[in-house]
């Protein structure tokens, strides 16, 4: 299949969307900002497109092999910087080691301590691969951000990665208290921005008419109008734990 431009002279290919299920994407009166945003993106750019929800891994293998294919919310870090052609910004994030309010008994006072504690990870997020890559050994990777939130209330983890909004968004979504948790330790190494991305090998025409949408959408202030309750959560964190904003 292949989608006109507003023009009319020219022919792009049909573009793979391809996202996981999670409160950031899966689009209700509440929550799904990300691909409202995506959709919204796609449709400026005059593409047509296939959205798949799939799991993560799956999504994350497919896009780092065919061309054409955007993933979504992609976490931006150095050692992904090369490997995937960049669209932009939905939110930036900041990521947390994070514990059950009553475990007194964890303390760290740096990410070498985590190595002391089972840490529950979600296969080939961003976290996933900045605990392996410094030298976590202790990690438990499973397939869902829920499945860790599940474990550790029921004390099969200790820790478990995750964002200020992810947080409270998966608390929401599946009716679990975030009293429950606390932050221990920010991330700082892959801490930035949750953004779209293409294969590296995607038509250059493709990615210049996205990108050109991308900051039409920026500027008229869609973008700020359909991510407002994310950058909302992000700040009522930072208001309660002021103290994490600069612990590593």
């Amino acid at each position: 299949m292949l989608a006109l431009l507003s023009e009319g002279s020219e022919e792009l290919p049909s573009i793979d969307v391809l996202t996981e299920s999670s409160p950031f994407t899966e689009e209700s009166s509440s929550s799904g900002e990300a691909t409202e945003f995506t959709k919204l993106l796609l449709d400026k750019a005059g593409l047509s497109y296939d959205l798949s929800f799939l799991p993560w891994r799956r999504a994350y293998r497919y896009v780092l092999e065919q061309p054409n294919v955007l993933i979504y919310p992609l976490a931006q870090s150095p050692q992904r910087e090369e490997r995937f052609a960049w669209v932009g910004e939905l939110i930036p994030v900041n990521y947390y080691l994070f514990k059950r309010s009553d475990r007194t008994d964890i303390v760290l006072e740096s990410l070498e301590d985590a190595n002391n504690y089972r840490v529950g990870v979600v296969n080939y997020y961003v976290h996933h691969e900045y605990l392996t890559a410094r030298g976590l050994t202790s990690i438990q990777p499973v397939n869902s951000s829920l499945q860790n939130f599940k474990k550790a209330l029921l004390g099969r983890i200790d820790l478990f990665p995750m964002s200020e909004s992810g947080l409270s968004a998966t608390c929401r979504r599946d009716g679990i208290d975030c009293e429950q948790f606390e932050p221990v330790i920010k991330l700082e190494g892959i801490s930035g921005s949750l953004q779209l991305a293409f294969n590296k090998d995607t038509d250059p025409k493709v990615l210049e008419r996205v990108r050109a949408a991308y900051d039409a959408l920026v500027a008229d202030g869609s973008h700020a109008r359909v991510f407002a309750k994310r950058f909302r959560e992000i700040d009522a964190f930072n208001q309660r734990w002021p103290e994490m904003r600069g612990r590593k």
